[in-house]
C-alpha cells in the first residue's frame, strides 16, 4: 500500500514537471530562383550566393531550431535555443566566416546556441546569440526585413558588424510602459601572453506603444591586438498610419569597412521605407536607402545609394509567395569603377 502511495506521488510529480515545461521544434525554408547582374556579369539560379557572401532566401535565411522553456517556480523560467542555418537549394549546412575574428564555420548550431533564466527581473542568457544592435538593425525600415530586396543591401558600411559572436553574456530587461532595454559582451577568449584578446559590447534601447515604434543601438567591435575599435550607431522609426507604415533608420560607422572591403574612416548612412496592407493577403514594400564614406587616407568621399521593393502574398498563415527587386550603386573614386548590383526573384517561404 504504502509503495502505491509513493508511486503515484512520483506520477503525479512528474506530470506537473511536463505540464511545466516544453520543448518546440521550429524553422523557417525560403528558396527562390533569380537573376543578379553585378558589374555587367549575368547569373541566374535558385538561392545565390549574394554580393555580401553566403545563400540564405530572398527574404530569410532557411534554418531549424529547438526552443525550450521550462517553469522552475517563483515566477522564473529555465529557457534554451539551438539554431542551425541551411541553404534548401544543396541541403548544405551554411557557413559562417565570423567577420570579427576572420574563421570560418560550420557549426551545427551556428546560428544560435544559448542558455537562460527569466522572470521578472528580465532575461539572462549565456551562450551565442544576436547581440542588441542587430535586434535594431534587423528591424525597421527595410522591406519586409529582407535579405536581398533591403534597400540597405550592399549600400550601407553597417552590413559588416558581427550579429552573434558567441561567448556572450547577454541581459534584457521587462519592459516599463513600453521601453526596454538590453546589454550583451562577448569575450574574446583569444589572449596570448604579448597580445590583448578582443571584444564585443552592444547595447539597446526601444519603446514600442500604439502605431509607434523606436529604438537605438549601440556596438563596438576590436579585434585581438588591435589598437582601434570599430564603432556602430543605428536609430530606426517608424509610424503605423494603418492604411500604410513608415519606417525610417539613420546609422553611423567610424574606423570600418564598407561592403567592397576598403578601409574607411567614417560612414553615414540612411534608409526610408513604407509598408502597404493592399488588403488582408497581399503587401507591397520597397524603400530607398543612401551611405557616404570619408576614407581613411587622402581622397574623395565615396557614396552609395540603392532601391529595393517586394510584394508578399499570404497563401495562408505560415506560407507565402513573393516577389522583388533591388537595384544598388556605388559611385566610382579613384582608379576604381562604380560597382553595380541588380537582383530580381520570385520565391516562396514556409515556416513551421
Amino acid at each position: 500500500m504504502k509503495k502505491n502511495l509513493i508511486a503515484l506521488a512520483v506520477l503525479a510529480v512528474s506530470g506537473v514537471a511536463s505540464a511545466q515545461s516544453s520543448v518546440t521544434l521550429y524553422g523557417l525554408v525560403d528558396a527562390y530562383v533569380g537573376n543578379q547582374k553585378i558589374n555587367g556579369l549575368s547569373q541566374t539560379g535558385v538561392n545565390l550566393a549574394s554580393p555580401a557572401g553566403g545563400s540564405g532566401g530572398a527574404l530569410n535565411t532557411s534554418r531549424f531550431g529547438l526552443k525550450g522553456s521550462e517553469d522552475i517556480g517563483g515566477g522564473m523560467k529555465a529557457n534554451f535555443v539551438l539554431e542551425a542555418g541551411f541553404d534548401p537549394s544543396t541541403g548544405v549546412a551554411n557557413s559562417y566566416t565570423n567577420p570579427y575574428t576572420g574563421v570560418n564555420s560550420s557549426a551545427i548550431f551556428g546560428r544560435q546556441s544559448w542558455v537562460g533564466l527569466s522572470g521578472g527581473f528580465g532575461e539572462v542568457r549565456l551562450g551565442k546569440m544576436w547581440t542588441p544592435f542587430d535586434e535594431v538593425k534587423g528591424s525597421g525600415a527595410a522591406a519586409f526585413d529582407a535579405n536581398i530586396f533591403a534597400p540597405a543591401a550592399n549600400v550601407w558600411a553597417s552590413n559588416n558588424y558581427n550579429d552573434r559572436p558567441g561567448n556572450s553574456v547577454y541581459y534584457a530587461t521587462p519592459s516599463f510602459s513600453g521601453f526596454t532595454a538590453a546589454g550583451m559582451y562577448s569575450l574574446g577568449e583569444n589572449k596570448t601572453l604579448t597580445v590583448s584578446a578582443g571584444k564585443i559590447a552592444a547595447v539597446n534601447v526601444a519603446y514600442a506603444g500604439g502605431p509607434i515604434a523606436a529604438a537605438v543601438s549601440y556596438q563596438t567591435e576590436k579585434a585581438n591586438g588591435s589598437t582601434v575599435s570599430t564603432k556602430f550607431t543605428q536609430v530606426n522609426a517608424s509610424y503605423d498610419f494603418g492604411v500604410v507604415k513608415l519606417l525610417g533608420a539613420l546609422g553611423r560607422v567610424k574606423d570600418g569597412a564598407n561592403p567592397y572591403g576598403l578601409a574607411v574612416a567614417k560612414s553615414t548612412e540612411y534608409q526610408l521605407g513604407l509598408d502597404f496592407p493592399v488588403n488582408s493577403v497581399v503587401t507591397l514594400s520597397g524603400g530607398y536607402a543612401h551611405s557616404k564614406d570619408t576614407q581613411l587616407a587622402a581622397g574623395p568621399d565615396i557614396t552609395r545609394k540603392g532601391f529595393g521593393v517586394a510584394g508578399l502574398y499570404a497563401l495562408s498563415k505560415r506560407t507565402n509567395l513573393y516577389v522583388g527587386a533591388q537595384d544598388s550603386k556605388q559611385t566610382a573614386y579613384a582608379a576604381t569603377a562604380e560597382n553595380k548590383i541588380r537582383i530580381y526573384a520570385v520565391g516562396v517561404r514556409h515556416v513551421f
